[in-house]
């Protein structure tokens, strides 16, 4: 108020006074004008502009004027507004200022109203689980099993195949959001994806997580999801892996095979079923025979002639010897059949036939598979059985020797007499028996030169399979027989025959296959890292399948391993 205009205001009233009496003691009543401004108070002041949650400006009102009315109120500054990532309150309204003096109460300033509190932002490294914002079209691609693989992914228009949800992620949001429902397709996560299930698709994609998991079942021989190695970190959240039993002799069950991934499972369940039994042995056709040996030539021919040797095509080492030649005068003897330490002895001359050729030695037997079997890209393979030793070949047998010669009836003929049959060829050495093949195993958790961390992870897997059987040895051929001898002829005798060949050695018998293994996690290279809450429940290992030709000797497979936790060797 201008301080003018109260001098002015005040000299009114003393004239005023003046005019009623000077010896009066007493105030005479004011004029309606007096009494206004007497009771005005002062302006309210105006409160500090809003900040980043600081405080209000005071709001001090102005002093009232000097009279008997009661000064007039002050307004109250208003508080200022929050700031924008701050989730707290404004800040206080100022005081208000007191009322100007007079002979009434001094009315009293309000207090101003607090600021509102700033805007909350989103952090997108957070999971649905952490904070429901996250789930926003511009940091996710939506998948469910009722969408279509046309669409764009977005929570209006999600795709329907997992497959198909993280190839787009890939190329941009690296996030994959997925209803709690049943996806039957193997999964391969791209390396930095990210996948987060458990997801009410019905209820705005609300996570239902601690009461549903998303799952990703597979037919048997198919791992139920892969993750690849390569730059970035791969998250996977609230899903349910189940891998069928195997069903393919040999095959194994796999949840999950991290292939030089660095990955971290949260609140996900690991099932594998159970490994197959071993492939059955493949039997072989029996190992080929001998061939029978030459007969010798006629006696009283214009010229010797020799019952040349037999040998077999299919193991040529074993030939049956030649028979023996005569001319005029005494027989020779048949030759020794070959190998020749061993091979039918030769016949006599004149003559006698050709010794037996000795059988072949028969095969050792293979050693069973054991020990720990190789985790390689394509899955987990346990030993197998070690194959047997091939059995010898049967050695040759001697040829025949020949009748003495001497002067023919018919002088043309000539004048030597009938030569010896060779000998029979050796029949071969039978095949060892094939090796048993190992059973399948049961994994929860292949880990792969992998980097592994699990968090309230649950790991369930089933048993190993049965080793295969080893399979027999293959027989021996049978020895050929040997050739007869040359027959009489123009009054000469005939010449003795050749000895058959010996039978081959019988083929060892294979050694079973290792029994298929029960493993919760199975690593090469670093052990995953458990957090907290992983639980790990395994099956009973396969037995090992015994070797072929039982009685023969021990050379079973050893029974598969079980483990929580198992280190193996790499490819």
């Amino acid at each position: 108020m201008n301080p003018g205009f109260v001098r002015a205001a005040l000299l009114r009233g003393s004239a005023a006074a003046a005019l009623l009496g000077a010896a009066s003691t007493t105030v005479a009543a004011c004029s309606p004008a007096d009494r206004d401004f007497q009771n005005a108070g002062g302006a309210a002041s105006t409160g500090a502009a809003p900040g980043p949650g600081g405080a209000g400006g005071s709001g001090t009102g102005a002093s009232g004027s000097a009279g008997s009315g009661a000064g007039g109120s002050g307004v109250a500054g208003s508080g200022g507004a929050g700031g924008p990532d701050s989730a707290g309150s404004g800040g206080s309204g100022g005081a208000g200022s007191s009322g100007g003096a007079g002979s009434e109460s001094a009315g009293s300033g309000a207090v101003g109203a607090g600021g509102s509190g700033g805007a909350k932002s989103c952090d997108g490294a957070r999971s649905p689980a952490e904070d429901a914002c996250v789930l926003d079209d511009a940091l996710g691609i939506f998948v469910t099993a009722s969408g279509n693989d046309l669409n764009p992914g977005t929570r209006a228009a999600p795709v329907r195949t997992l497959d198909k949800a993280i190839a787009l992620a890939a190329q941009a949001t690296r996030r994959v959001y997925a209803c709690a429902e049943a996806f039957n397709e193997p999964v391969v996560v791209s390396p930095g994806v990210a996948l987060f299930g458990g997801l009410d698709c019905e209820d705005g994609w609300r996570w239902i997580g601690d009461q549903a998991k998303t799952t990703v079942a597979t037919e048997p021989g198919v791992v139920a999801a892969v993750l690849r190695g390569g730059e970035g970190v791969t998250r996977i959240e609230d899903f349910w892996f189940q891998a069928a039993p195997a069903t393919q002799p040999g095959g194994s069950s796999i949840a999950v095979l991290a292939d030089g991934a660095t990955a971290e499972l949260t609140r996900c369940v690991l099932v594998a079923g159970d490994g197959a039994a071993g492939a059955a042995p493949r039997e072989r056709p029996p190992a080929s025979s001998g061939a029978d040996g030459a007969a010798g030539a006629a006696a009283c021919l214009a010229l010797a002639a020799i019952a040349p040797p037999t040998a077999n095509a299919a193991c040529p080492a074993s030939i049956g010897g030649a028979g023996g030649e005569t001319t005029a005068g005494a027989g020779l003897p048949g030759a020794v059949g070959l190998p020749p330490l061993v091979g039918g002895g030769a016949g006599l001359a004149g003559c006698g036939p050709g010794a037996p050729g000795a059988d072949g030695a028969p095969g050792a037997p293979g050693a069973g598979g054991m020990g720990l079997g190789r985790l390689t890209a394509a899955g987990y393979a346990g030993p197998a059985g070690m194959p047997g030793e091939p059995g010898t070949p049967g050695q040759g047998g001697g040829g025949g020797g020949s009748a003495p010669g001497g002067v023919c009836l018919n002088p043309l003929l000539g004048t030597a007499g009938a030569g010896g049959g060779s000998g029979g060829a050796g029949g071969c050495g039978g095949a060892g028996g094939a090796g048993g093949q190992p059973g399948g195993s049961s994994l929860g958790l292949a880990s792969l030169g992998a980097a592994l961390t699990l968090t309230d992870v649950r790991i369930t897997v089933g048993n190993g399979g049965p080793g295969g059987a080893g399979a027999d040895g293959q027989p021996g051929g049978a020895g050929g027989a040997g050739g007869p001898g040359g027959p009489a002829r123009g009054g000469l005798r005939a010449a003795c025959p050749g000895g058959p060949g010996g039978a081959g050695g019988a083929g060892g018998p294979g050694g079973g296959g290792a029994g298929g293994s029960s493993f919760g996690i199975a690593h090469v290279g670093a052990i995953p890292r458990q957090i907290r809450g992983v639980s790990i429940q395994v099956g009973m290992p396969g037995p090992g399948g015994p070797g072929g030709d039982a009685s023969e000797g021990d050379n079973a497979g050893a029974s598969g391993a079980a483990a929580l936790v198992q280190q193996v060797r790499g490819g």
